[in-house]
């Protein structure tokens, strides 16, 4: 495979429901929130521009609309290593 960026299109659906019954998408910063939340891989685009047209239409779909402003597109250089160390199980 040659060195071409692909575009990989996320959605995150966030589990964690604050006291007031609400669910907080955005930081104060306006950045998404990224705890307590559950990514979707929607697809894997040549361009940026065909990621943006998918992720519209995502947008219209049950589930996803009701969280529109939780999509992430994030380039993507393929053979790369993207995950070079290990994780952990913390369990409650």
């Amino acid at each position: 495979m040659d060195d071409q960026q692909l575009y990989l299109l996320w959605h995150a659906r966030h589990l964690v429901v604050e006291d007031d019954g609400s669910t907080r998408h955005r930081d104060p910063d306006g950045e998404l929130h990224l705890d307590e939340e559950e990514w979707r891989l929607l697809g894997v685009f040549h361009d940026e521009a065909t990621a943006a047209a998918h992720l519209a239409t995502a947008r219209t779909l049950p589930g996803f609309r009701d969280e529109p402003d939780c999509f992430r597109i994030s380039p993507l250089l393929p053979d790369e290593d993207h995950w070079t160390e290990g994780y952990i199980t913390v369990v409650h």
